[in-house]
């Protein structure tokens, strides 16, 4: 039976008090999977260096990388770059391939230091050193950029040359407008950039007392939290380790949910990306930031790969746009802080419920899949089994599922009241973060970005509202 006050007070209590209930763990899990960069609609107008990107055509035919004819960069907004198709390739083209010489892989890295020293490397990380992976990217970045007439680092300069000179800061002012998730994310990142300095430190390859060596070192781990991706193979074609990488090309395609673009264990001697279709499905209850397939994916994985002479079914497209996805696609706290971009519905279909129970909710524990829509306000499946498992408290996966659509038809109307609690718990938070907003300085840097990125999460829940009191 249902324990109707008890659970609806403990529901409540993990709104009212989140800061207390909400575990470390499932913070962290908002947090760890940090790759490549985000442009979607609205970038801090942060100042930058005019970029050279189209050197880099000339340097990857010069080093072996290969590009399909048919890829071409784009100019977004500002000073802002990324990889189209200009016109029609058969899905499962093989669109790029990076030779791993030129991949800044963290294993690779890590097994050319001395034990003593990665040793040293994770005692002063400390409590970050669950991101040790990305420190060796970024200490090998920060080489390259403090070094970069070394006779083995002068390979690079094009690459580092079509990369972006800064990245968005928020100013103090700015962090007191995020909401909790937001803050905490930015926190988190001010807090781990200052242990990447101690291990850099402790290694004696950055003083930080000298402010050219702790800008480059700055620079450096702005670049690669918001560039890299963590490379896991699935299933029987593991070609390759598991690793955190940096890839010269493909770190400039773009994000959305769902992408056209995926990484295949094609060669063990490249880093391949080949072209998967754009199907107009609906991702929400089938696969967002999971490892199941759509058909197209599993047509791409299973295929044999070309480059246009294939009998594999012509995509038709003019010009399109490359995206790849970096996981947590509905986490848009995580993307205006460590990406310095607001989302869209466009780019970001399905948005984080906020809703977070303890590890003993199996539902509540996969966050990709814990979302609404955010163009329709149409929530998942995923969220209502969370919410019934958490008033229900069925002493079995086999007991909850037994009799699971007669509770969820019986007590419809609880779960929706529950849920409506913390739509307006949220909207609550949001509009209070809007009017710290709207009273910083014309002239704050990043204050377009941050209220566009309210006004993102404030449209998508009053939609999900508004279907709730219908």
């Amino acid at each position: 039976g249902f324990h109707f006050n008890r659970r609806i007070t403990m529901t409540q209590n993990y709104e009212t008090n989140s800061m207390d209930c909400i575990s470390s763990k499932l913070l962290l899990i908002l947090l760890l999977v940090l790759t490549a960069p985000l442009r979607t609609t609205s970038r801090s107008n942060t100042a930058t260096s005019k970029r050279d990107v189209l050197a880099l055509s000339k340097w990857a035919k010069d080093e072996g990388i290969l590009m399909h004819p048919n890829l071409e960069w784009k100019s977004h907004e500002g000073d802002d770059w990324g990889l189209i198709l200009k016109r029609s390739v058969p899905r499962g083209t093989i669109l790029l391939q990076v030779p791993r010489s030129l991949v800044l892989d963290s294993n690779a890295i890590k097994e050319k230091q001395r034990a003593a020293d990665c040793e040293k490397v994770v005692e002063a990380l400390g409590k970050f050193s669950l991101h040790e992976d990305n420190f060796w990217i970024v200490l090998q970045l920060y080489r390259l950029k403090c070094h970069p007439t070394a006779p083995q680092n002068k390979i690079f300069l094009p690459w580092l040359a079509a990369m972006p000179t800064t990245f968005p800061k928020f100013t103090v002012e700015e962090q007191n407008c995020l909401p909790f998730y937001a803050k905490y994310a930015a926190e988190y990142q001010d807090a781990k950039l200052e242990a990447f300095y101690q291990a850099a430190q402790a290694l004696e390859e950055c003083n930080v007392e000298n402010s050219d060596q702790a800008s480059a070192l700055k620079w450096a781990f702005q670049a690669v939290n918001s560039r890299f991706w963590k490379q896991n193979p699935l299933g029987q074609k593991q070609v390759v380790k598991a690793t955190s990488e940096l890839v010269p090309i493909g770190d400039m395609m773009n994000h959305r949910d769902p992408p056209n673009v995926q990484m295949v264990p094609e060669d063990p001697n490249y880093v391949t990306f080949a072209y998967l279709g754009d199907d107009k499905e609906s991702s929400m209850d089938k696969h967002p930031g999971t490892d199941e397939k759509t058909e197209v994916e599993k047509e791409v994985s299973g295929m044999k790969h070309n480059n246009g002479d294939s009998n594999i079914q012509e995509v038709d497209l003019e010009e399109k746009d490359l995206f790849i996805t970096y996981g947590q696609p509905g986490n848009p706290h995580r993307f205006l802080v460590i990406f310095g971009f607001a989302p869209h519905p466009q780019y970001m279909p399905n948005v984080w419920s906020h809703l977070l129970y303890g590890e003993s909710n199996p539902f509540a524990q996969d966050i990709d899949k814990m979302v609404i829509e955010a163009a329709t306000g149409k929530v998942s499946e995923q969220v209502w089994d969370a919410i019934l498992w958490e008033l229900s408290e069925p002493p079995s996966m086999e007991s909850f599922q037994k009799d699971r659509d007669a509770k969820r038809a019986k007590y419809k109307d609880l779960l929706a009241d529950v849920l409506l609690s913390h739509v307006n718990r949220q909207l609550e938070e949001w509009v209070a973060c809007a009017e710290k907003i709207n009273v910083l300085d014309d002239d704050s840097p990043n204050k377009e970005l941050i209220k566009q990125h309210n006004k993102f999460l404030v449209e998508a829940f009053s939609k999900v509202k508004n279907n709730l009191t219908k």
